[in-house]
């Protein structure tokens, strides 16, 4: 991104410790000093040393140094301060996670969070316009200093206008347009006119800073229509044609650019609909949304908005039905720096052959060959969203160039970067962000000399990344000579307009389709090839002069390959009747890429979406298409079906040439289940993975709550003997692991200590799972008809429901009541007693459609194994560490562990105790965490399979000694340590080993990916 404050950018960039933080306090307008003063109390356990940075008329500069966290660090201070009536500037310095943030004792004490390395724009100018307070009263600074750091309310309101303003445009549109094109249309004159205020912002609209304002009162002076006689002119007339050939009423503007882009071009949907909207609303529009903001592209001033602040408001008004169908969720701008950084490291690292550390070195100092590749990368974002990551690209591209200039980023444009989504709104905010980007850096001051914007259209395209029945495996190339043509084609579209870009577009079409009937071709001609050499190999004659035949698996392959000559001949006939094929195909559409073996760097955050949420057919769709898309076989415990995240890992691999890298965001849990196996050992033996990264407490990331990120960088080549992964995102935090301890099971990307301690356990032990199975607790299906019933209901039908909430370290206090339907054995009760059915009654109809009931009386509940065992250990799903207790006697004393619960059954009571002894000891909680899956606030979840991997030597249900402590644990008398080294001894773990363990039993940092 070019700098608008070069001075700044480049003293941020030399900020490395405490110290030299008075420079900034310097800059900015307080009186620099440095002195140090006791650490603060109560903000983090990575804070440390603590100074005084600066003084003005008695409002300090304060700082704090932290090894992570920087943002939560200088809050809680300024909080602090803020309850004892002392105005400062607070400064938190991450130097490992190189991060910078301030916050303000004043107000809400906003915190703002500056990447010292790449600062945004929008970060550089909240710092000089911390620089121009010139008030001398330190209440008065505090104030404006809030204003100032407060960009993320700022944000917050704009989205939250521009929200409702997208719903009040949606309701005045015709409603038989449907939801979809509603919601497209509305976006698209919201987004029209988004631009233009940044257009504005400029100067580029007839040199007045208030054009948009006055044009509007303006016109509805002269009792005009703000849509028919001001923006259809101005977007139809004028912005999307040359001066030259601009008609009276779009001459009377005054000198206005000539901007193309597609942007503003009638769309379909506008021409089928007529999609006008009345004056009250854009009064609306205009009043109460546009004109409450500073729109700025490197300016300063109050209530702004700038580019690097749409991403979070694109991602949120996006179909929100979409948006959850599809998995979509916004990437910090930090993590998408991060992953596009390290998966081009990962790409020149294979493409210069030298180290990463090394290819790392010349991303930032590029050498000629270095050059030479980063200005013929292709990129791809397979799914993206609202363009984060394209942006992301282009800013580090255009930073290695050392000239980050308008022609520097239209030339990356034009050939660097491409982009797919689903979504056409989705398509859209790409295009609009990546014309946002052009702006800040197009220093032209008269209208008349900026150049038009290149369409997009041809490089961002709409379309179904996962949806292309055929396989690579089938072979078929696009030639250099068609790529050459489509490359050519493509780049004509980005700079025509008007009719001679849609004689482009059509060209253009046509030679996909072109490049697409040779793949095609060529496809049907190697399958044809190889139906030959099988009936060649059938035809053959045995010893005995007989001839051979096919086997029973060459039959079947024999009718895989006539199915699929057939499929690919009806392919090429549909293709010239139609002129294309109904699905998105990469290898005709960017025909020139895959001419030269495919993309370069994949790289995005592709939908998370769980199986059981994507309809049958999808499902099935998939499960046809991608080997990786599968749950392994003998699974133990419940297992979901693969998230949709696992599919776009194959596509990318898919889509990536060569020696070719991918950087994705995916699903933490990717790391440890089942349904992910067949993907883990795939990678772990042929690819080279870079980075293997938990986000999911990194404080750079900073997601949303619901969000478990997990960053994977590889490349698509074999590792090099002894080659090492980077367990973090950020290079300058340390953290590798050896490839070769990767395979299919869970990827533990702990230290080397605890690596060896896990391994020394399931190397000399059997686990439980071996003898044990594990039963998930009951499931009602209808939690209001069975827990805590209102009314009498006869007691001998009323038990204890225990939640996983309830369960803790040897103890298990449930609190809510369950109407229990089913006999000591587990069987539904043939007939219930009269209170009992009185109640279930009204719910007669909801039990009989619950998805698990198929037959049997309707209070039929499911899962009551687990309810009937007499002697069990019980367990909570979701815990900070795994935590078990003892159920003994009949039903557990008339409780019943519901389906938050995990519990196994044990021969008798004593081995309960031992059991529960067991799993509360900590080397079997570091064990369990690290394999177990991440969820919010710290917890993990100990389902079925992490519970059956963990060690389980023979003779632990029947020693006196767990016994002794188990007992001891259920009286409450229980010394943690003494049960601790009785696990040690039993495992054979050393102290060294058993210390590793010890920091990863849970409520600490996962050291598992």
């Amino acid at each position: 991104m070019s700098d608008p404050f070069p001075d700044l950018g480049h003293l941020l960039g030399g900020l490395h410790k405490l110290a030299d933080l008075h420079t900034l306090a310097g800059v900015t307008g307080h009186n620099p000093c440095y002195q140090e003063l006791p650490a603060f109390e109560g903000v983090a356990p990575t804070a440390g040393q603590a100074a005084l940075l600066g003084v003005r008329n008695g409002y300090q500069w304060l700082g704090v140094a932290v090894d992570r966290g920087a943002g939560a660090a200088a809050g809680i201070i300024a909080r602090q301060l803020a309850r004892r009536g002392r105005l400062a500037l607070v400064t938190a310095l991450d130097e490992p996670g190189r991060q910078l943030a301030l916050s303000v004792s004043f107000g809400h004490c906003p915190v703002l969070t500056v990447d010292l390395d790449h600062p945004s724009s929008l970060a550089l100018e909240c710092l000089t316009r911390l620089a121009g307070i010139d008030t001398t009263q330190a209440t008065s600074r505090a104030a404006r200093t809030a204003e100032v750091l407060d960009i993320e309310s700022v944000g917050r309101k704009f989205f939250l206008g521009f929200r409702s303003a997208l719903h009040t445009v949606m309701a005045v549109l015709p409603a038989r347009m449907g939801r979809a094109d509603r919601h497209s249309v509305a976006l698209l004159q919201l987004t029209r006119v988004l631009f233009l205020y940044f257009v504005q912002a400029r100067g580029w609209l007839d040199g007045r800073p208030h054009f948009l304002r006055h044009e509007v009162d303006r016109c509805l002076g002269r009792g005009r229509s703000i849509n028919r006689d001001l923006l259809t002119p101005l977007f139809f007339g004028t912005l999307n044609q040359p001066a030259t050939r601009r008609g009276k009423a779009a001459s009377g503007f005054g000198r206005i650019p000539f901007l193309n882009g597609g942007l503003f071009e009638p769309h379909p949907l506008e021409r089928q609909w007529q999609t006008g909207l009345p004056d009250t609303v854009w009064c609306g529009v205009f009043d109460d949304l546009f004109e409450r903001y500073h729109f700025t592209t490197g300016g300063r001033g109050a209530n702004s908005i700038a580019p690097d602040m749409l991403g979070r408001v694109f991602e949120g008004v996006m179909d929100p039905e979409e948006r959850s169908l599809t998995g979509t969720f916004y990437t910090p701008a930090t993590t998408v720096h991060d992953l596009v950084r390290a998966g081009v490291v990962s790409w020149l690292a294979g493409a210069l052959s030298c180290a990463e550390p090394e290819a790392e070195r010349r991303l930032d100092a590029p050498d000629e060959a270095t050059r030479g590749l980063l200005e013929r990368i292709t990129i791809l974002d397979p799914a993206a969203g609202s363009g984060a990551f394209l942006i992301g690209a282009l800013q580090l591209l255009a930073r290695a160039t050392r000239r980050d200039t308008l022609a520097t980023r239209r030339r990356i444009m034009a050939r660097n970067l491409f982009g797919v989504d689903l979504n056409p709104a989705a398509v859209r905010l790409t295009e609009l962000r990546l014309w946002l980007a052009l702006l800040e850096v197009d220093r032209s001051s008269d209208p008349e000399r900026v150049r038009p914007l290149p369409n997009l259209d041809a490089i961002v395209r709409q379309g179904d990344s996962l949806h292309d029945p055929m396989s690579p495996a089938w072979g078929g190339t696009p030639g250099m000579a068609e790529g050459a043509v489509v490359r050519a084609l493509r780049l004509q579209v980005q700079t025509t307009s008007g009719a001679a870009k849609r004689t482009a577009i059509r060209d253009l079409r046509r030679a996909e389709a072109s490049a697409l009937d040779g793949i095609l071709a060529e496809s049907e001609r190697g399958t044809r090839v190889r139906m030959d050499d099988l009936l060649s190999q059938g035809k053959s004659l045995t010893l005995f002069g007989d001839r051979r035949g096919l086997e029973p698996g060459e039959r079947r392959v024999m009718r895989a390959l006539q199915d699929r000559r057939r499929f690919l001949l009806r392919l090429r006939r549909q293709l010239h009747r139609d002129g294309s094929l109904p699905w998105f195909h990469y290898q005709s559409q960017f025909a020139e890429v895959f001419a030269r073996g495919g993309f370069d760097l994949v790289v995005g955050n592709p939908p998370w979406v769980r199986a059981e949420d994507l309809p049958a057919v999808v499902r099935q769709r998939l499960g046809a298409r991608y080997a990786w898309w599968t749950t392994r076989p003998g699974s133990r415990g419940y297992s979901h079906l693969p998230d949709l995240s696992v599919a776009f890992v194959e596509r990318a691999r898919e889509l990536v040439a060569p020696e070719g890298a991918m950087a994705l965001l995916l699903p933490a849990k990717l790391a440890t289940t089942d349904y992910a196996a067949t993907m883990r050992g795939a990678m772990a033996v042929s690819d080279t993975l870079s980075v293997v990264a938990d986000l999911t407490g990194d404080p750079r990331a900073r997601f949303e709550a619901t969000t478990y990120p997990m960053a994977l960088v590889s490349r698509k080549a074999r590792p090099a003997a002894g080659h090492q992964i980077r367990t973090t995102l950020n290079a300058a935090v340390p953290g590798e692991v050896s490839q070769s301890r990767l395979g299919d099971g869970p990827w533990i990307l702990a230290p080397d200590r605890v690596w060896q301690a896990l391994e020394a356990m399931r190397a000399r032990h059997p686990v439980i799972g071996d003898t044990l199975p594990v039963h998930l607790g009951v499931k009602t299906g209808l939690n209001r008809a069975f827990i805590d019933p209102e009314g009498p209901i006869e007691p001998e039908l009323l038990c204890w429901a225990l939640r996983g909430r309830d369960v803790s370290a040897f103890g298990a206090a449930p609190t809510r009541r369950l109407l229990w339907t089913h006999d000591f054995a587990g069987r539904p009760l043939p007939q219930l007693p009269p209170l009992a059915r009185a109640h279930l009654r009204p719910h007669l109809t909801d039990l009989a459609r619950r998805k698990d009931y198929l037959s049997g009386p309707p209070w039929t509940v499911f899962r009551v194994v687990g309810a009937t065992l007499p002697h069990r250990v019980v367990w909570a799903d979701l815990s900070p560490k795994l935590q078990a207790s003892v159920l003994n006697g009949a039903l557990g004393d008339r409780i019943i562990p519901l389906n938050s619960c995990y519990l196994v059954g044990v021969p008798h009571p004593g081995a309960a105790h031992c059991l529960a002894a067991w799993l509360n000891a900590t080397p079997i909680r570091a064990a369990a965490a690290l394999t177990a899956d991440p969820a919010s606030g710290g917890y993990r979840r100990f389902n079925a399979r992490v519970v059956s991997d963990l060690p389980l030597p023979e003779g632990v249900l029947d020693n006196p000694r767990l016994l002794a402590l188990g007992q001891r644990g259920r009286a409450g008398t229980l010394n943690q340590q003494e049960l601790d080294e009785a696990c040690h001894e039993i495992l054979g773990l050393d102290r060294t080993l058993a210390s590793a363990l010890a920091g990863v039993a849970g409520g600490g940092p996962s050291h598992r990916c």
